[in-house]
């Protein structure tokens, strides 16, 4: 069975996009070559401090907490082949959401018209720089982007349309400037223009102490 390298491992609330406010096990994966300036979990990319873990160990750990589904993000989860993970949570009966930049095929034993196989609910967050793939993007439920300036939400309208399935597209102010109101109103104004898929969104896990 195949071992993955764990960060850590926690039960919260999903604190963004379509499953918001919902229990959650979080699988958080070490290791990532995207590295955003002002990534807020660092610790999943630098300094070493991991775990190994089988796939069976980390969702009877999922199954135990009790929550409905189990939430796998990193660092950046797909570096790696996630087949045998997303297959022991399929077995323990836990559904399988993923969170990534969608910069690199996800690799989790889907295959079209398999609907067995692979994740249950996709939440890709694209940046700006670094080419998405392609594939990726198309299968993801939501897109999650990360404005740091206005200048972006016409960047990010143009990766947009590689998201054939996505049911939302949030635009989340970067936490540091959540609260500038000259951020906060262009994005309100842009989602007022462009309407549905297209969302105002909020990193809602930030406000609470729910770990």
């Amino acid at each position: 069975m195949k071992k993955y390298p764990v960060s850590e491992t926690f039960l919260s609330v999903q604190g963004e996009g379509l499953h918001a406010g919902r229990k959650a096990f979080f699988i958080r994966l070490y290791g990532c070559d995207i590295q955003c300036p002002w990534c807020d979990t660092r610790y999943a990319w630098s300094g070493g401090n991991f775990k190994e873990m089988k796939a069976e160990e980390i969702a009877k750990e999922a199954l135990n907490s009790g929550a409905a589904f189990a939430v796998v993000s990193g660092g950046e989860p797909c570096l790696f082949d996630l087949s045998d993970l997303v297959g022991e949570l399929s077995r323990s009966g836990i559904a399988s959401h993923l969170e990534t930049s969608a910069a690199h095929e996800i690799l989790d034993g889907y295959a079209p018209g398999n609907r067995r196989g692979g994740f249950d609910f996709i939440a890709a967050s694209p940046k700006l720089f670094r080419k998405p793939n392609k594939r990726a993007l198309s299968r993801a439920d939501e897109l999650k982007c990360i404005i740091s300036n206005l200048s972006e939400l016409e960047d990010y309208s143009i990766i947009a349309r590689d998201a054939h399935a996505a049911k939302a597209i949030w635009l989340h102010p970067e936490w540091t400037k959540s609260s500038d109101k000259k951020l906060l109103g262009g994005i309100c104004d842009f989602v007022k223009s462009r309407g549905d898929p297209w969302r105002a969104g909020w990193q809602m896990h930030k406000n609470y102490a729910a770990r």
